[in-house]
């Protein structure tokens, strides 16, 4: 018995031997146990400045702080990830956090349909953002804009109810979120049109009260001036013609437009001159000249098809005078009534022409 038990009494002697206490002399040498096995025990580890450090536990368990691989404590690296919104997102705890898929991903997995649409409406909150801000084009999440749902119908080319239906499934994703405004206009709850809340970033779209507070449109001075989406309406009805996305852009702006269904006479003798015309002038030239060259020969959904064929003249691809000399014969001859269809033909004889030339 050790010499220091002796002197604290009998009692020290019996609590030693029920601990189990052994005098250095007997115990095993730390040296020898440390070769049997090169992992520190729990009682080196507590001497160390009297800190803890989370080890492997012994095989087979009974460690005195045991615990699973699973529930050890790891310290991940810190991540950020660009896709967030507004700001980045630290990440601790597990070190490969499952990151959220980026919108254009989630648009994949969408039908035909609603993936469409949201394409075009996260155009549209693009477009509506201010040019050449690349830190707020990297920090929004969200735009909201108002834009009549009928509008975005006709440019898609579909009937008011798909769009509507389309809209359902990208609000049950989370994508757009959406509610139609009213006004109070000659004593009667007038649709001003329909709020859209587009995400452009992972996360889930939402109107806030700021947003319904917002003074969208004036549907009064609207009105009052004809400055109405039925217009759209009626113009596609009666003359074919569709609101393009520019067009879209600038009613999501409140900078509201409609369809100018007079028809402008305009010298066709310009399309001899469209070569030595100034690059700046020649988008609006292009743009008269198509448009009354598809009111002209009643083809008002075909606009983007002569427009083609012009800026085709531009490029040197087709020669001035063979286009200027073949539409004043169609136009002749659709008036006299011996042509029927004049945009078939006109198609039909350029390829004629092209053919003629790669021979």
């Amino acid at each position: 018995m050790d010499q220091k038990l002796k002197k604290l009494g009998p009692a020290a002697q019996r609590l030693a031997e029920l601990l189990g206490y052994k005098p250095q002399d007997q115990e095993e040498p730390r040296d020898n146990h440390q070769r049997q096995d090169p992992r520190p025990d729990d009682r080196t580890l507590r001497g160390l400045g009297g800190s803890s450090m989370a080890t492997d536990h012994p095989r087979g368990g009974g460690g005195e702080n045991s615990v699973l691989d699973g529930l050890t404590y790891m310290k991940s690296p810190e991540a950020r990830f660009p896709e967030q919104t507004f700001r980045s997102s630290r990440v601790g705890g597990s070190a490969f956090p499952e990151a959220k898929p980026p919108v254009g991903d989630v648009c994949q997995s969408l039908p035909d349909g609603p993936r469409k649409l949201l394409e075009l409406l996260q155009e549209i909150a693009r477009s509506v953002l201010p040019p050449g801000n690349r830190e707020l084009y990297r920090k929004v999440g969200t735009v909201v804009f108002l834009l009549p749902l009928e509008m975005a119908a006709l440019h898609l080319g579909v009937s008011r109810q798909t769009v509507h239906a389309w809209k359902k499934e990208l609000e049950e994703a989370g994508l757009v979120a959406t509610d139609v405004l009213h006004q109070t206009v000659e004593g009667k709850q007038r649709a001003i049109g329909t709020l859209w809340a587009v995400r452009l970033r992972p996360g889930k779209a939402r109107l806030t009260l700021e947003d319904y507070y917002h003074p969208w449109r004036n549907l009064a001075l609207d009105k009052s001036n004809g400055i109405l989406s039925f217009k759209w309406v009626q113009a596609f009805e009666t003359k074919g013609i569709r609101p393009t996305f520019e067009a879209l852009v600038l009613w999501a702006q409140g900078k509201r437009v409609v369809p100018n269904t007079k028809s402008v006479a305009v010298d066709l003798g310009l399309i001899l001159a469209l070569p030595e015309v100034e690059k700046p002038k020649l988008p609006m030239l292009i743009t008269l000249l198509a448009t009354y060259l598809a009111d002209l020969l009643d083809d008002h959904r075909s606009r983007r098809f002569y427009a083609g064929l012009l800026w085709a003249v531009v490029r040197g691809q087709l020669p001035a005078q063979y286009l200027f000399a073949l539409l004043m014969r169609i136009i002749r001859d659709y008036k006299e009534g011996t042509l029927t269809k004049p945009g078939a033909y006109l198609v039909k004889t350029l390829k004629e022409h092209l053919a003629e030339k790669v021979a």
